[in-house]
């Protein structure tokens, strides 16, 4: 049971990071206004972004309008997450005792899947820029192309 156990896990954690090889970059941008939008980066130029929002439309933000830009890395979150419950739940059947075994699996794996949530997010690739005006961008596009999909 064990083996088919750690077999299942590791099968289901490769899956996860093969689904996810290519790095893709959330963008939250709030303009002057307070409107806001997220979706994935996709392309900096010098006078705007194109963001791809979740439905596939495009929206391209002039940088006169944009206040605050937020870019957070996907892809690495996931399975830290995941491995951690996946090791929280190997130790829980590693037990005789029944009784522990259903504590560690009811409290165990949540709180596990919240530190590597916390882990996760230590690592992930962030960058924030506040304040922005429309002269900043032309000095920071070479910084954002980086985490564009279009180069």
């Amino acid at each position: 049971m064990k083996f088919v156990l750690s077999l299942l896990i590791c099968i289901l954690i490769s899956c996860t990071v093969s689904a996810q090889k290519k790095w893709k970059y959330k963008v939250k941008v709030i303009e002057h206004g307070g409107k806001r939008h997220r979706g994935f980066f996709y392309a900096a130029e010098d006078t705007r972004l194109v963001v791809i929002k979740k439905n596939a439309d495009t929206v391209g933000i002039d940088a006169a309008d944009i206040d605050r830009l937020f870019i957070h890395r996907r892809a690495i979150v996931a399975p830290v997450a995941i491995a951690a419950a996946a090791a929280t739940a190997a130790l829980a059947i590693d037990n005789p005792n029944a009784l522990e075994t259903a504590v560690i699996i009811i409290i165990g794996v949540p709180l596990s899947v919240c530190a590597g949530l916390v882990v996760g997010e230590l690592f992930a690739n962030k960058r924030f820029y506040k304040k922005l005006h429309a002269k900043d961008f032309p000095s920071i596009k070479a910084d954002l192309q980086k985490f564009t999909v279009l180069k």
